[in-house]
């Protein structure tokens, strides 16, 4: 007998939801015909917050025992997706070196490398090496999104809905498999569409959708809904400067103090000559759209100004340095462990990907292609994510 067609829906167009779709766009020619994939984004285009506006840090051995075997996945596929696609001219890969940098203005040191010429050394008073030759890299996240969604796109089945907001999913009530979902497009007007799996990676709006798409009187949902509904979001702010001249491959977890001011800034220069600083978070509650997302700009003004005192020669929008973005996003908060949930019941049909706070974009790659795992194979092979599960 055969098997019938399966129609994949995932909710969310950041990385980890797209990373998804381009790994399983890669497996649909070994499921049943006629089987889709379809991703819908409720912003205009995919990576519209955290994964767009994220500095794109990746290590290799920073992680926690729950989260080790997926770092060193990810990291390995960040590389192999680099080298298929040219990823250092198309999203800014490459390897960098990482340095904790303690940094006071009322001191002259002089214990900054002599490499890191773009920095006031002189105020350095303190750097220690954290990662390099080979255990860190980076990427600028929207580009590296934006490419894989092309290449899914270029497989039969494959579509991606913008601005299209899932709001509804219903199950069958004789399997208790997921069997379709009701969406609101751009105009307002709601369809149905139908799906036999739903990957929820909306980050941040996990929680949020988790409680709502199905109604009260669902019976038999799976407990992993549990775990989503506690995933939420805190706001983080960031810039990106373009410097009067280039810089060099490090990332810098810095210790400032400057005048009677202290700050913690992390540094991550690009190959594109842009310099990205961000900051901590606050407790500025999740807005219902991406779009309400707006940064407080007391909180990019001082990290504009940490980068200037930082950098004064190369980093001083006084001095031809220019601001490029000053920007907002909530990191994705798993309330209940504090680690990704990243899990899927293969009865219902229901998966979840999200929680990653700050290592999204390191743990994205890596997230996606278990989440594949998970959708054909009804196991993981790639890494070890039962402490996610």
């Amino acid at each position: 007998m055969t098997a019938p067609a399966r129609h994949i829906s995932i909710v969310g167009g950041g990385i980890i939801g797209v990373t998804s779709l381009y790994y399983l766009s890669r497996a649909l020619s070994h499921l049943p015909a006629g089987s889709t994939l379809n991703l819908y984004e409720a912003g205009q285009d995919v990576a519209p917050a955290a994964s767009g506006k994220s500095g794109g840090f990746l290590a290799l051995d920073w992680h926690g025992a729950a989260t080790a075997d997926l770092a060193e996945l990810s990291f390995r596929l960040h590389k192999e997706l680099a080298d298929e696609f040219s990823g250092r001219e198309k999203w800014g890969y490459r390897e960098v070196e990482t340095l904790s940098v303690k940094f006071d203005s009322t001191k002259s040191r002089s214990k900054g490398p002599a490499s890191l010429d773009w920095v006031d050394g002189k105020h350095v008073s303190s750097s220690s090496k954290m990662g390099g030759n080979g255990t860190t890299a980076q990427v600028t996240p929207r580009p590296l999104v934006q490419h894989l969604a092309s290449e899914a796109l270029k497989v039969s089945g494959v579509s991606i809905h913008k601005a299209t907001r899932v709001v509804a999913a219903e199950l069958d009530a004789a399997s208790g498999r997921v069997k379709q979902i009701k969406v609101r497009n751009a105009d307002g007007s709601e369809e149905s569409a139908e799906s036999t799996d739903l990957i929820i990676a909306a980050g941040p709006w996990t929680g949020a959708l988790a409680s709502s798409l199905f109604s009260n009187s669902e019976a038999g949902l799976p407990s992993l809904l549990r775990k989503a509904k506690k995933i939420g979001g805190s706001r983080a702010h960031s810039v990106v400067i373009q410097g009067s001249r280039p810089t060099t491959a490090h990332c810098l977890f810095t210790d400032m103090r400057y005048g009677n001011k202290a700050a913690a800034p992390e540094v991550y220069a690009r190959e594109d000559g842009t310099v990205y600083i961000c900051g901590g978070s606050d407790d500025v509650i999740l807005p219902e759209n991406e779009s309400d997302v707006i940064p407080d700009l007391k909180a990019t003004a001082k990290l504009i100004e940490q980068a200037a005192v930082l950098s004064p020669d190369v980093l001083n929008v006084d001095k031809g340095a220019k601001v490029k973005a000053e920007q907002a996003c909530y990191l994705p908060i798993s309330e209940g462990t504090g680690s990704p949930v990243i899990t899927g019941d293969a009865k219902s049909g229901i998966y979840v990907a999200a929680g990653h706070s700050c290592w999204g974009i390191t743990l994205g790659v890596g997230t996606g292609k278990v989440v594949q795992e998970l959708v054909t194979d009804g196991k993981v092979s790639s890494a070890d994510i039962r402490m996610l599960q």
